[in-house]
C-alpha cells in the first residue's frame, strides 16, 4: 500500500489543499498552526478505508472516519459578534496503490450529510475485501500495517505508575495488527503483555524463543543507540533492555528511550502479527541481515513530532533507522527540529508554507543547522539568541542616531535609548557596551551643544 497524493477540501483549517508524498519518507515542516497534524489526520482517514468493512468485529471501534469537529469552520464577523459556519462537503481524496493496483478513493461528509460516506471508495473497498476473503480462505498473502502515533504517544502522568504486563487471556490473531491503529498512542501494557506471551511460549520450547520474538528484538536493538540485549522480566512484569551492558527496566528508562523502544516495538509487533505466516522457524539475526518480514511488510506509519523527547544525536539518526529497518513502509512525519531536516534526503521535505515546486529547489540535506533554521524554518539570525539579536538591533539603531546628531530629534534619540536599555537589561553583567554607549552619547551631546551655539 502506498499513498501518492492526498487532496483535502473543507477539512479543519484547509479549504482546499493537495500534497504529493514521497514513496518512502515524507517530512512535514512548518510553523505552529500551518496544518502538519491536520494533514496526518487526513492521511489517517485515507488509510481508514482498510477498516470500513472490517474483517473482525473486534475492530469496529478501531475505525477512523471524518469527525464532525473536523468539518472546516468559516468565521462570519459582524460589529457585535463572530459566528462560525460549517463548510461542506468535507473531502479526503486519495490517489495511490493497494495490493499493487492503482486506485483512487474518496471519503467525505456530503453537503447535507453528517456521517462519512464511502460511496466513491468502492474500488478500494473491493480490493481490500478480496484480500480479507483470501486470508479467511487460508491463502498466504502479505498485508500492510497501519499506525498513527501522536505527539503524546507515550505520555504518562508523573503521578502514575508505568503500565505492566496483564494476564494473558487469549491467543494473538492476525487482525490484532489493526486494533487501535489510529489511537495515536502506544499501549505500553500491551507491549509488555506481548513479550510476556513470548516468554511463556519459550518455556514450552525448552527456553528457545520463537522467530517472531527474534524479529522484534532485532528491530529494537537496531534502532536504540548502544542497546545490546533485551528480555522480559517476569518478576517485574516488564521489558528489560541492556544499554552499554547495563540492564534497565523499561520503567527506569528516560522519556526518549521509552518513546523509541515503544515506537519500534509497536511497529515490529504489528508486522510480526500481520504477516506471521511468512516467519520461518530459523531466523539468524546475529549476522545483522534484515529479516524477510521487515524487508517486505508494507504499510503506512504516521508520526507527529518525530523528534519528541529525543536528544539531537538521536534526532540525527532516527529517520535513517526507520527507513533501513522498515524499508517497505511509507512514513509521513512532522517535526520542528533542524536536526531531523538535516538528516533526510532531497525530495523528502514538504514545507507547508511553500508549494512543492518551491521546496524542490531548496537545499537542506547535509546543510548546517544554522542554514536550515534560517532558510527552511524562517528563524532570523539563528547564530544568536533572540535576546542577543534584539540587543544587537537596538544597539545598531541607537549608534546610527548618535552618529547623526544634527538630523535627529531629541525625542527620537530618547526613544532609541530606551529601546536599547530594555534590550540590554538581560546583559547587565557585561558593562563594557553600556560604558561605551554612555561615553558615545556624552560626546554626541557635547557636539550637539557646540553645534547649537554657533
Amino acid at each position: 500500500m502506498k499513498i501518492n497524493r492526498i487532496e483535502i477540501k473543507n477539512f479543519k483549517k484547509f479549504a482546499d489543499y493537495a500534497l504529493d508524498l514521497h514513496p518512502q519518507f515524507t517530512l512535514l515542516v512548518g510553523d505552529n498552526g500551518t496544518g502538519k497534524t491536520s494533514i496526518l489526520d487526513a492521511l489517517a482517514i485515507a488509510a481508514g478505508v482498510w477498516l470500513v468493512r472490517s474483517p473482525d468485529t473486534t475492530l469496529n471501534n478501531s475505525r477512523r472516519n471524518i469527525l464532525r469537529s473536523e468539518i472546516r469552520l468559516e468565521a462570519i464577523v459582524t460589529d457585535t459578534i463572530t459566528q462560525f459556519v460549517e463548510r461542506r462537503p468535507t473531502q479526503i481524496n486519495t490517489i495511490g496503490t493497494i495490493n499493487n493496483q492503482p486506485v483512487q478513493w474518496l471519503r467525505q461528509i456530503k453537503p447535507n450529510g453528517s456521517r462519512t460516506s464511502n460511496f466513491e471508495a468502492e474500488k478500494a473497498l473491493k480490493i481490500i475485501s478480496t484480500l480479507f476473503q483470501q486470508v479467511e480462505a487460508g491463502e498466504k498473502i502479505w498485508l500492510p500495517i497501519i499506525a498513527y502515533y501522536g505527539a503524546g504517544r507515550v505520555w504518562i502522568a508523573s503521578n502514575q505508575r508505568d503500565p505492566k504486563a496483564t494476564t494473558v487471556s487469549s491467543p494473538t490473531r492476525r487482525w490484532d495488527a489493526f486494533y487501535g491503529c489510529f489511537e495515536e498512542r502506544i499501549r505500553i501494557a500491551d507491549l509488555h503483555t506481548w513479550f510476556q506471551k513470548e516468554a511463556i511460549a519459550s518455556v514450552k520450547r525448552q527456553g528457545k524463543m520463537r522467530s517472531g520474538y527474534k524479529v522484534v528484538k532485532f528491530a529494537i536493538l537496531r534502532c536504540i543507540p548502544n542497546a545490546n540485549d533485551l528480555w522480559f522480566d517476569s518478576d517485574r512484569g516488564e521489558i528489560v533492555i541492556a544499554i552499554d551492558g547495563q540492564p534497565q527496566p523499561f520503567s527506569n528508562l528516560s522519556a526518549g528511550q521509552k518513546m523509541m523502544v515503544g515506537l519500534i516495538a509497536d511497529i515490529a509487533i504489528k508486522i510480526v502479527t500481520q504477516n506471521a505466516a511468512f516467519l520461518t522457524e530459523e531466523i539468524d539475526t546475529d549476522n545483522q541481515a534484515l529479516p524477510q518480514l521487515l524487508q517486505q511488510t508494507s504499510g503506512l506509519v504516521l508520526i507527529d513530532e518525530i523528534d519528541v523527547h529525543l536528544h539531537p544525536k538521536w534526532q540525527r539518526q532516527v529517520v535513517n533507522d526507520l527507513k533501513t529497518t522498515f524499508p517497505a513502509i511509507q512514513f509521513v512525519c512532522s517535526t520542528h527540529s533542524p536536526f531531523i531536516i538535516q538528516s533526510i534526503e532531497q525530495g523528502e521535505l514538504r514545507i507547508l508554507d511553500l508549494g512543492l515546486e518551491d521546496t524542490r529547489f531548496l537545499e537542506y540535506a547535509n546543510q548546517s543547522i544554522e542554514d536550515i533554521a534560517e532558510d527552511i524554518q524562517s528563524v532570523e539570525v539563528p547564530q544568536q539568541s533572540l535576546k542577543a539579536h534584539e540587543l544587537a538591533k537596538a544597539t545598531e539603531e541607537y549608534i546610527d542616531l548618535l552618529q547623526n546628531p544634527e538630523t535627529v530629534e531629541s525625542e527620537e534619540l530618547l526613544e532609541a535609548e530606551i529601546d536599547y536599555r530594555l534590550a540590554a537589561a538581560p546583559f547587565s553583567n557585561n558593562p563594557g557596551l553600556s560604558a561605551f554607549l554612555k561615553l558615545e552619547a556624552m560626546a554626541k551631546k557635547q557636539e550637539r551643544r557646540n553645534h547649537e551655539t554657533r
